[in-house]
Order: C-alpha cells, then structure tokens, then sequence
C-alpha cells in the first residue's frame, strides 16, 4: 500500500466524521499529511502517514519511513495536540511498531493501521500490540 492511499483513507474516515479544519498535503509538501481540529476537545490533531517503500530493501525502507514519521510529528509535538502515525497494516510495519511500543506509548503517539478500508487503530496506552478496528477514528483519538 502506497502513502497516498495510506492518506486517502484516513481522510475519508476522518472527514466522514466531521474533522473540522480538515487540510491534506500529498506529495512533498511541507507539514503533516493530515491536519484538523478534534470536535469535541477542540485539539489539533496531526497525522503523518507512510507507505510500503518500493525499493528492494524494504526492511530498511520500512525503518526510514517510520523514523521519518515520528520526527514529523514530533515537530508539531505539544501537550494540547493529538500526535499520530498512519502505516500500512502489514508484518514488516508491525514488526517495527512492536519494537518501539514503549516509547511511542511514553510520547502519547497513536499509531492507526490501514488494511484495504479498514482502519485499526492502536492507542498509545495500549499494554502491548493490540489494535483495534476503528469504528470511528474521532471517537478513539479525542479523548
């Protein structure tokens, strides 16, 4: 799955859902992919979203893609936004979220899953790798 369908999905979930301020950015642009306002805290929430690496080496492809995300959205990290991280849902993107769950957990980073539609969604206090299918992104992230 490419980033830009990675994107596209989230979008649609969240715009579905009535994100406010709902803005976008595929390609290079700068900022994060996804960007809005939660409806019911208010909060901004960011997404940053990556895809499966088209090169051979994907495993390295994969690892520069989910440190690339989390700086994204470490840049725009604060203690009044909603940080999160859309990948596909796949064995090589679990594998590395299950190596860094502790400190995506630490940094309060919401890691969501994208299958096909589906979106799983993975809470940054989750007690291990567990995520759930989303019924509805806003509900899970603005807590």
């Amino acid at each position: 799955m490419r980033e830009r369908q990675v994107t596209e999905t989230i979008v649609e979930k969240l715009k579905s859902e009535g994100l406010l301020n709902l803005k976008f950015r595929i390609g290079n642009e700068h900022g994060p992919d996804i960007e809005g306002r939660l409806p019911q805290s208010r909060r901004w929430l960011f997404v940053e979203a990556k895809g499966e690496p088209g090169s051979k080496e994907k495993s390295i492809g994969r690892r520069m893609r989910l440190g690339e995300a989390l700086l994204q959205v470490l840049t725009v990290y604060d203690h009044d936004v909603v940080c999160a991280i859309a990948l596909p849902y796949n064995e090589g993107y679990e594998t590395l979220v299950r190596k860094i769950l502790a400190g995506i957990g630490r940094l309060g980073v919401h890691v969501l899953l994208v299958r096909g539609e589906d979106v799983w969604h993975l809470a940054p206090d989750a007690k291990g790798f567990f995520p759930t299918k989303a019924k509805s992104l806003i509900a899970v992230l603005d807590l």
